[in-house]
């Protein structure tokens, strides 16, 4: 599997990890200091994943990149 691929599936997995730490918060209005801080980092982190994702979208500046 070229790295690239493994790179993305690696990002999948992680986003899969977040979704179901997200989904096992408890859904109520009033929330501890370490589940803020807990859903803080996950947001954080999955706008991470998506400008990497954006950046391995885009094509090089140079015009050889295949």
């Amino acid at each position: 599997m070229p790295a690239n691929m493994q790179y993305l599936s690696s990002l999948r997995q992680e986003i899969a990890d977040l979704k179901l730490l997200n989904d096992q918060l408890p859904a109520k209005p009033q929330r501890n200091s370490v589940d803020r801080s807990a859903l803080e980092a996950r947001a954080s982190r999955l706008l991470e994943i998506k400008q990497e994702l954006s950046k391995l979208m885009s094509k090089p500046d140079n015009p050889v990149w295949w």
